[in-house]
């Protein structure tokens, strides 16, 4: 049986997410799109893989692994989804 996170947890997951995005330089509307796009988890592995790496640019790196996963479950990449979700 799997055990289920309290809501609380998950917001303050959410939450960590947005405020590392921000900090690497990304706008309060890209990061709210990306978080409402993507589960938590996945935004938290590709996190994590930026930091484990540490490179000169961890947004870049951050997109780049985002648009990889994305088209590895057969989803638009970010750019492409962005720009149909404006019209």
């Amino acid at each position: 049986m799997l055990s289920r996170k309290p809501k609380e947890e998950y917001w303050k997951r959410r939450d960590k997410v947005r405020r590392v995005l921000i900090e690497w330089g990304f706008g309060n509307g890209l990061v709210r799109d990306i978080n409402r796009e993507h589960p938590v988890g996945v935004l938290e592995k590709i996190i994590e893989a930026t930091k484990k790496r540490d490179p000169e640019d961890p947004a870049k790196y951050f997109l780049n692994g985002l648009n990889y996963s994305r088209i590895k479950h057969g989803r638009l990449p970010l750019s492409v989804s962005l720009k149909n979700n404006r019209k």
